[in-house]
């Protein structure tokens, strides 16, 4: 396995709950600046909200280079816009759908000018509130034509769709894996991927290293977002800090996948230090790969054979932290 760990900038400026905002504003320059001095983060995810003015596409190139970050993804916002407040690619409104493909076409166009593979996009305002408020094969169909439409624009460009069971529609179209697998078989181009959000897995109930297993198995590119939750809401926490286990196991099958491409920090700094935050959560991560390496995947794995389940537990305990706690 082999990884780079990415964020996006924009978790450097103001955030806001439903309640209060957290820090000042930044403007870009100060964002990109502030990115570069979290230890372990080695690129970003460039948001796309619209078109890029000459002056600031420059000015982006600009920071990328001057810091020396590489791109994960080009992270493509199909909800900030009023146009797409019912809907973007689900939505009865034509403008609002011929607008989400613009924008995911000129994402695309952006993630190839800053030499990205992928754009990733969360379409989180694509799905209802009340029962008999759509109509659920019209909504199917117009979020697989829109996709559709979007990545025969260059089929040389992964078009990532990062699942949610909810946010901020009661109820998303695209809410668990397996939904987000039968799109991408539904668009029936190859350059369609999924995007697996650790914190989302599990507010849809679903196991994460499981989630990655089923996944990887389709054959459909994917890509990493970590942070943590308690299962109940999108709480976007320091990565392993709710669920150490969770995530020992989803690193681990990341190594036993052999994954190689970006794990993208997707985490919220409410109430903490931006660049301290971020930097924790990149080196949980870079210590959770570390445990890995002292597993034995195949010792594992007869034990798992074997149902020797109480074993596992103790093994596990051993190689990672009771070790530390033995006497002499």
């Amino acid at each position: 396995m082999k990884v780079k760990q990415a964020m996006g900038p924009g978790s450097m400026g103001r955030l806001r709950d439903r309640f209060n905002e957290f820090h000042a504003p930044k403007t870009l320059g100060e964002q990109f600046e502030m990115v570069s001095r979290v230890k372990g983060i080695d690129g970003v995810e460039v948001p796309f909200a619209g078109p890029y003015k000459d002056e600031d596409l420059k000015n982006l190139k600009g920071y990328l280079s001057k810091y020396q970050l590489g791109v994960s993804a080009v992270n493509v916002n199909i909800k900030k816009d009023p146009v797409f407040v019912n809907g973007a690619v689900s939505s009865y409104s034509k403008k609002a759908r011929e607008q989400a493909i613009d924008y995911l076409k000129r994402g695309m166009d952006l993630a190839s000018e800053l030499k990205a593979d992928r754009i990733h996009c969360c379409p989180l305002n694509d799905g209802y509130d009340y029962f008999f408020q759509v109509d659920y094969r019209r909504a199917w169909d117009y979020t697989v034509s829109s996709f559709r439409k979007a990545a025969q624009h260059n089929r040389d460009m992964i078009i990532s769709i990062e699942y949610k069971p909810c946010e901020s529609r009661v109820k998303c179209i695209v809410d668990t894996a397996a939904k987000t697998l039968l799109l991408c078989q539904a668009v029936e181009e190859p350059n369609m991927g999924i995007t697996i959000d650790v914190g989302h897995a599990l507010i849809a109930g679903e196991t994460p290293a499981e989630t990655l297993c089923l996944v990887a198995a389709s054959a459909w590119p994917y890509y990493i977002h970590v942070n943590d939750s308690n299962g109940k809401w999108d709480w976007d926490l320091i990565a392993g800090t709710m669920g150490f286990w969770n995530y020992l196991e989803f690193i681990f099958y990341l190594k036993e996948l052999d994954y190689q491409g970006w794990i993208s920090s997707d985490m919220a700094p409410m109430r903490l230090d931006p660049i301290e935050a971020f930097a924790r959560n990149a080196e949980t991560t870079n210590r959770m790969i570390q445990l890995t390496e002292r597993l034995d995947s195949r010792k594992l794995f007869d034990m798992m054979e074997q149902e020797r389940t109480i074993e596992i537990m103790k093994y596990l305990e051993e190689e990672t932290w009771a070790k530390e706690f033995s006497s002499e």
